[in-house]
């Protein structure tokens, strides 16, 4: 992937039609490049804006230009799928696990995609989807094919071609607080759940072992108790230790393998990563997108400022109403300049029509980036862009020496 353009700001300043109108544009300019626009917002509007059915399934609109308004619980589940079905196997091969099946329970619960955070859910997706070479390639076969421009969502699978590689990614981000929660790609509660069950699953076998090693002839009431937990507690998944330490080890890997992949994603968003802010030429969207280039910065290059919905300076004198309005705007607008100057700032005025439609977007698009070349409309500030590479480095972390360390705390 060769570039990442992220839009943000306030809901309702219009950032799902300047990111789209933006793909558009790229895409029309750009034939060469594969382009992939994806909505992270809940309130979807892709299909609103391209007149076309998108939804979880990636469409293509274009020869060159894709794009898909995922379900992010689709994505939860297949990135959480793997451990929790490991820690049901680890939970069910414990005799004391088989006797606390609340405890069962509750990890499993904690770990159903469903009760999973929202925010949780889009940073899981908003992973999978830029990861690795393949953008898509961890998420399953049905998004390894996409719908072409003669198919439908009824067009079979083996019918779909591959899923190309993207070399341009457009995001349409939610407003700056879930934007945050997008960039930190937090440690989601699974992951520290699972060192969680590893460790009580530790220190439950070694007291069973202790357990077994008081003889019946010195404690006989314990022994008896000892005897009971033999006889009742019958895993359903029974393992010998070698299996459960190799389980263990396994869960371990795919724990590890989630925090190296959160290391890639930080590390791209870093190098090829590119913020660009949408406001309105009014207070509150203005010191929204103060505070957003703040908390994004430490995240992401903060490139480019979008001023839309300005109203055109030939209405000025028409009415007292809208004189009015063109005056706040411009005292705003001012603010705004004065305010990211370190920035590219691109401004567009309203528009007669709504920007619906390829033709539409594109009008869009020409009144936001004038005779911007394409250059600068994907490094604007001419930035050194650097995607960097992953290498396949071995798991540290090792099951029998996390339990002696266990042991001796």
């Amino acid at each position: 992937m060769e570039n990442i353009l992220v839009f943000g700001g306030k809901g309702g300043v219009g950032k799902s039609s300047i990111s789209t109108a933006t793909a558009v544009h790229l895409a029309r300019k750009l034939p060469q490049k594969k382009i992939l626009l994806v909505s992270f917002d809940i309130a979807h509007n892709l299909s609103d804006l391209f007149e076309k059915e998108i939804g979880n399934d990636i469409t293509q609109i274009t020869p060159n230009l894709f794009v898909i308004e995922p379900d992010p619980d689709l994505y939860a589940l297949s990135y959480t799928g793997e451990l929790t079905k490991k820690t049901r196997e680890l939970f069910k091969s414990s005799k004391l696990m088989a006797m606390i099946p609340q405890l069962e329970s509750i990890v499993e619960e904690s770990l159903r995609s469903e009760n999973l955070p929202l925010a949780m859910k889009n940073a899981l997706f908003f992973q999978s989807i830029i990861d690795a070479e393949n953008p898509m390639q961890g998420i399953g076969e049905r998004k390894l094919r996409y719908i072409a421009l003669n198919q439908s969502k009824e067009t079979p699978l083996n019918e779909r071609a591959l899923l190309p590689k993207f070399d341009i990614m457009v995001c349409d981000f939610p407003p700056t607080g879930n934007m945050i929660a997008l960039f930190e790609v937090p440690a989601d509660p699974s992951r520290r759940l699972m060192k969680l069950t590893l460790k009580i699953i530790s220190v439950l076998q070694d007291s069973l072992n202790k357990f077994k090693s008081i003889t019946k002839w010195a404690q006989p009431a314990i022994w008896m108790a000892k005897h009971a937990i033999n006889k009742e507690a019958k895993p359903s998944n029974p393992l010998d230790k070698e299996d459960q330490q190799n389980l263990a080890q396994n869960i371990l890997d795919l724990l590890y393998e989630m925090e190296k992949r959160s290391d890639r994603i930080a590390a791209l968003l870093k190098g090829i990563g590119s913020l660009r802010l949408v406001s309105i030429p009014e207070k509150p969207s203005f010191e929204e997108a103060k505070r957003a280039k703040i908390l994004s910065e430490p995240f992401i290059s903060v490139d480019v400022l979008h001023i839309n919905r300005l109203i055109p300076p030939s209405e000025m004198g028409k009415t007292l109403y809208l004189d009015k309005i063109l005056s706040s705007q411009e005292k705003y607008r001012q603010k705004i300049h004065k305010e990211f100057q370190d920035l590219k700032i691109w401004e567009s005025h309203w528009l007669e029509d709504e920007p619906i439609g390829i033709d539409g977007l594109t009008r869009l698009a020409e009144e936001i980036y004038k005779d911007s070349s394409t250059f600068e409309i994907l490094n604007p500030l001419n930035r050194y862009l650097k995607n960097p590479t992953t290498k396949q480095e071995k798991n540290p972390l090792n099951i029998e020496e996390l339990r002696q360390k266990w042991r001796e705390s």
